[in-house]
């Protein structure tokens, strides 16, 4: 069962319709609008799937759900509203819920513009650089982990054992004189070197 809520809201003293577009199989073949722990505005009118509300304010907070069901079960969404001032916000916000019966999706598609105020540049230009600076950051160490990753397995696959010129013939050896005697490029061989006393 999925349902989908479209809102279009606005402040104080405008009006507020939600349309709620459920499917599913089978297509539920109930849908309701109510409101979480308290009840529907009296004013409000319910006609199938759309909620309107005429002239908001502030005592129509609160959570508003959508309640679909079908042969197979029951699934609802939520919308919380806020009024707002019209002096506090100018909002222009869309929003588009998908909700999965037993699996939760959302998407969100908001279109909104920020409340007036004289300090929301400023803040707004922090928020920015801290987005940036946790990319960054991310990404640092992001790409540390794969050279961590990598030169760990270049050296693991890289390592064994290694042998110096001097020890070439020498495993065969039973002990450590043997290996130095029968050793290949030592220093032994008294043939190449020799020493004259005059």
């Amino acid at each position: 069962l999925i349902i989908y809520i479209y809102i279009l809201f606005s402040l104080e003293g405008e009006n507020l319709e939600l349309t709620c577009k459920a499917k599913g199989k089978p297509q539920p073949q109930q849908v309701n609008w109510v409101k979480v722990d308290d009840d529907v505005p009296s004013h409000a009118v319910i006609t199938g799937t759309d909620l309107y509300i005429e002239n908001l304010n502030k005592s129509y907070n609160g959570t508003y759900r959508c309640v679909a069901s079908n042969s197979v079960g029951e699934s609802y969404d939520d919308y919380i509203l806020y009024v707002y001032d019209p002096d506090s916000a100018t909002f222009c916000k869309t929003l588009e819920l998908e909700f999965i019966f037993k699996t939760f999706t959302t998407m969100w598609n908001l279109c909104a513009l920020a409340p007036v105020d004289s300090r929301a540049g400023a803040g707004a230009q922090r928020a920015v650089d801290h987005a940036v600076i946790g990319g960054v950051v991310a990404m640092v160490v992001f790409a540390m982990l794969c050279l961590l990753i990598i030169l760990g397995r270049y050296f693991a696959r890289h390592k064994g054992t290694y042998f110096t010129h001097e020890a070439k013939g020498a495993d065969d050896a039973a002990d450590a004189d043997t290996a130095i005697i029968n050793a290949e490029g030592g220093h032994n061989n008294s043939d190449e070197k020799k020493e004259y006393y005059i």
